[in-house]
């Protein structure tokens, strides 16, 4: 049996489950009888949507399958081609599959890509921007970092000093402090166990480590070894495995940054 016919009967049964006939074949005869306006081809694309994401997360469709052509797609669903494509469109912004000209649309592994981008143009755009991400950092790492308290390894726990210690070789550096930096706290997330907030964690990483470098060239105000301290008592708060300790230390960690935020906030309004 070949990959492209096992995609397909995988698949066979997606429209009936997705769709019960009886709605199915009201969206046959509304087709069939009445023009189809742009706001009814958004619901009906919705509808798509919706049931292709059920697939997925139902084990249905895998990452890595192919979807079969759009005019089957639109027979098993009893919608338009033109319904399927914006529904694949929409589906490939949102990362979930990947359209090739002249191939077969791919179902894709989860991405952090489209929320980055979204993240990062908001940053852009607001001129409280690099408030608000540190705001974000702090809401989303504190509890990673209670959670972290609770999972650690004695593994993960030398693994977070060894971190620290590359911070420490690249104190007065720039991009290299920066990226020893942000692993230190990809590797919170890691420990923590959630795979959502590790999700975030990658989403967020391009805005964080372009706000994180902008508060980095603040040589002026910037103390790396108080960073370093910081960054120490969260580590030792882990391993005495103490969530609400260390909640109170990643707190203190954000808080510490909020002059050179203020300075930076200032000078772009200003």
């Amino acid at each position: 049996m070949t990959r492209q016919h096992q995609t397909h009967q995988g698949f066979h049964g997606l429209g009936a489950a997705a769709i019960h006939s009886y709605d199915k074949q009201i969206i046959i005869m509304q087709a069939a009888v009445l023009p189809v306006t742009a706001a009814q081809r958004v619901r009906l694309s919705d509808t798509v949507v919706d049931q292709l994401l059920s697939a997925l997360g139902e084990g249905r469709l895998v990452p890595g399958s192919e979807l079969p052509a759009e005019s089957e797609l639109a027979r098993s669903f009893g919608v338009s081609k033109t319904v399927v494509r914006e529904a694949l469109g929409r589906l490939a912004v949102m990362g979930v599959v990947h359209i090739q000209q002249g191939r077969p649309t791919s179902v894709c592994m989860p991405s952090a890509a489209p929320l980055t981008a979204l993240l990062d143009l908001t940053l852009r755009l607001r001129p409280d921007g690099v408030r608000q991400a540190v705001e974000l950092r702090r809401a989303l790492e504190t509890e990673i970092a209670g959670l972290a308290a609770e999972n650690a390894t004695a593994l993960d726990i030398d693994e977070l000093r060894m971190l620290i210690e590359r911070m420490r070789e690249h104190a007065e550096g720039l991009d290299t402090w920066v990226e020893a930096d942000y692993a230190f706290h990809r590797k919170l997330a890691e420990i923590s166990g959630n795979e959502l907030m590790r999700f975030l964690m990658q989403a967020i990483e391009k805005p964080a480590r372009s706000v994180m470098r902008r508060l980095t060239e603040r040589h002026e105000m910037r103390d790396a070894q108080a960073s370093l301290a910081r960054h120490g008592a969260i580590v030792e708060a882990i391993a005495a495995h103490d969530p609400m300790a260390t909640r109170a230390a990643m707190h203190l960690h954000f808080d510490a940054s909020r002059r050179i935020v203020d300075a930076i906030i200032k000078e772009t309004t200003a």
